[in-house]
C-alpha cells in the first residue's frame, strides 16, 4: 500500500507534466485497491482466508509491492465457452507470431489461441486430453508444440476426472501430431498400471532433448530425445536436499551457456530447486507458505504462480488461496507478490507468504511477454480463461 502511494506522488511527477485525467484514474484505482485490501483482511485482524470466496469485483484492481504493480484484467480473454471451452487454463506460451497459446484439459479442444489483446483466434486439439503443460520450440526453421497430458482426464461437464497414465506429444502448430513419446513403461523401465506416469511439464534443452517432470507420479525427471529414446533419468524422492515432492514443472535457465540449469518446483516442500542437466542439485529457493509452480525467466526477473498458500503463511493449506510471485533474477529475492502478502526478509530469510487479496483462486502457470505483461492461468477456477496483468506506472 505504501509503495502504491509513493509511486503516485513520486517527486518526478512535476506540475508541468500534470495530467488530471491520469491522476483521477490512479486515484480511483488506488481507492479500489485500498478497499480491496480491507475486504481481504490485513494485519492481525484479518479474517481467515478460507471463509472467503474470490472477489468478482476485482476487475481493474492494482496489485503488487515495491513499485512492481500490476493492473488486473480478469476479462482479458474474449472467447465463447460454447466454441472454445476450458476446464482449467493450465499453462501458456507465445508463438513466434506473437499469439498466446493456452493449454486446457477440456476434451473438445486442447489449445485455445489468443492475440495479446485477448481476441480469440482459434481452438484445436480435440481428443488430446489431460492438457497440463505446454512448450513451443523451433527445429529446422519450423515451429512445434509440446502437449503434456498429466493423466487426469476430465469429462466435458462437471468436475469429473479419471486418473490414468499421461503422455507427452509433439505437434505442429496446425494441430498435426508429429510424435507421441513413449511412456516409461513402454520403454521398459516403468511399472504396470494406471497413475505410474503423470507428467506435469517439459522443457527443451539446448541439445534438443526434452526434460519431462513426472510430478504427479514418481517425481523423476526423464530426459528423452525427440524421437523417443531415453537419455537419462534423475530426481525423484531422496533423503537429501535434492528431494522432489510434487515436481510440478520444469524451466531452463540458460543465461550461463557453460552451466545451464533446470529449475524444478518441489511444490509440497514450498521450494524450487536448481539442478544441472544431468541431475546434480545446485541450489534451492525457499518460498515458505507458498505452493509455487514452474519458473518463468526474463532478463532481470523470475516469475511463478502460486496455487495454494498456508493460513497466515504458517497454518493449514487453504483452498482458493493463490497469488503470484516476482523475484529479482540475480539475488532470487522476492520483490513483489501480487495478490499475496508483502515480501519481508529477516536476517536474509523470506518470511512466510500468504494470500491477502481474493483476486485469484488457484494460480497454476504464467507467461510474461516482452512488454512485461503477465498472462496468468489457473486451476479449478470456475472454468475461467487466463487473466492478464499489465504493469501499472
Amino acid at each position: 500500500m505504501v509503495s502504491t502511494i509513493a509511486q503516485i506522488n513520486h517527486p518526478s511527477s512535476t506540475l508541468k507534466h500534470f495530467n488530471p485525467m491520469r491522476l483521477l484514474q490512479k486515484t480511483i484505482v488506488l481507492l479500489t485497491f485500498a478497499a480491496h485490501l480491507q475486504l481481504s483482511g490485513h494485519g492481525d485482524q484479518s479474517p481467515h482466508p478460507h471463509s472467503l470466496t474470490y472477489d468478482n469485483s476485482a476487475q481493474g484492481t492494482v496489485l503488487g509491492h515495491n513499485g512492481l504493480l500490476y493492473e488486473v484484467d480478469l476479462n482479458w480473454a474474449k472467447a465463447d465457452p460454447a466454441v472454445a471451452p476450458v476446464i482449467n487454463s493450465h499453462a501458456l506460451a507465445e508463438g513466434r507470431d506473437g499469439l498466446i497459446y493456452v493449454i486446457t484439459d477440456h476434451p473438445k479442444n486442447a489449445f485455445v489461441v489468443f492475440k495479446k489483446d485477448g481476441t480469440f483466434v482459434r481452438a484445436f486439439g480435440e481428443g488430446l486430453v489431460g492438457g497440463h503443460g505446454i512448450e513451443i520450440f523451433e527445429k529446422d526453421g519450423e515451429e512445434f508444440l509440446i502437449h503434456v497430458d498429466c493423466g487426469w482426464h476430465f469429462a466435458a461437464e462437471g468436475w469429473n476426472a479419471t486418473p490414468k497414465n499421461g503422455r507427452v506429444t509433439i505437434l505442429k502448430t496446425d494441430g498435426t501430431i508429429v510424435k507421441a513419446l513413449p511412456t516409461p513403461f513402454e520403454m521398459g523401465i516403468g511399472k504396470v498400471g494406471d497413475k505410474q506416469f503423470m507428467p506435469c511439464d517439459v522443457a527443451v534443452t539446448p541439445q534438443g532433448t526434452v526434460l519431462i517432470a513426472d510430478g504427479y507420479a514418481t517425481d523423476f525427471i526423464y530426459e528423452m530425445t525427440m524421437t523417443g529414446e531415453l537419455v537419462r533419468r534423475w530426481g525423484g524422492k531422496t533423503d537429501d536436499a535434492s528431494n522432489l515432492s510434487n515436481a510440478h514443472g520444469i524451466s531452463l535457465d540458460t543465461s550461463d551457456p557453460k552451466l545451464p540449469l533446470a529449475w524444478v518446483p518441489s511444490r509440497s516442500e514450498n521450494q524450487i530447486k536448481a539442478f544441472t542437466l544431468d541431475g546434480t542439485h545446485v541450489e534451492t529457493i525457499d518460498l515458505p507458505g507458498a505452493y509455487a509452480g514452474q519458473l518463468f525467466f526474463t532478463k532481470d526477473k523470475i516469475y511463478t504462480a502460486v496455487c495454494w498458500s498456508k493460513e497466515n503463511g504458517t497454518g493449514e493449506r487453504l483452498g482458493q488461496s493463490g497469488f503470484l510471485i516476482v523475484m529479482d533474477r540475480k539475488t532470487k529475492r522476492v520483490i513483489s507478490a501480487p495478490g499475496g502478502s508483502e515480501p519481508t526478509y529477516i536476517n536474509g530469510d523470506l518470511q512466510p507468504m500468504y494470500q491477502t487479496a481474493k483476486t485469484f483462486i488457484h494460480g497454476h502457470d504464467l507467461y510474461v511477454d516482452r512488454d512485461g505483461a503477465i498472462y496468468f492461468g489457473e486451476w479449478n477456477a470456475d472454468r475461467r480463461y487466463p487473466a492478464k496483468l499489465t504493469p501499472f506506472h
